[in-house]
């Protein structure tokens, strides 16, 4: 798999425009890095980190395996890939809740202290769809 440095500090950077609003990894707040529980030689392997750009909103950027979310779609099959996922703002309150986001990290990253105990009936539900797409 290629070692693709778009998200290093000091590599290269992200950028894509989605619906007419532009994502840059380069600009916007790193809010946390997702774990990935599989090792590097994995196709299930990623490289997923949450931002939030300089108007508030959120997006996942990232690059992983064959079979990661990033992966590409290609008429030979699926190959190692990378992109930007625009995000709701409970969505990214889940990936940072699943992050393990420190409490002195949470406000910062724009999320008010009363979502923090967010998961209410039916919310719940909505975050382990959202997780689920990340293992």
């Amino acid at each position: 798999m290629a070692n693709v440095r778009i998200l290093r500090k000091g590599g290269a950077t992200m950028r894509k425009v989605i619906n007419g609003k532009t994502y840059r990894t380069h600009t916007a707040q790193l809010i946390v890095t997702l774990p990935s529980p599989f090792p590097t030689t994995s196709n299930k392997w990623h490289d997923t980190r949450l931002y939030r750009t300089q108007r508030g909103a959120y997006f996942l950027a990232g690059e992983g395996g064959s079979s990661s979310r990033w992966k590409k779609i290609t008429p030979r099959g699926a190959i190692p890939g990378e992109g930007i996922e625009p995000l709701s703002k409970d969505e990214a309150l889940a990936y940072a809740k699943y992050a393990g986001l420190s409490p002195d990290r949470f406000t910062r990253a724009g999320f008010a202290r009363d979502e923090d105990h967010w998961l209410m009936k039916g919310q719940e539900v909505k975050a382990h769809r959202v997780i689920g797409r990340m293992v």
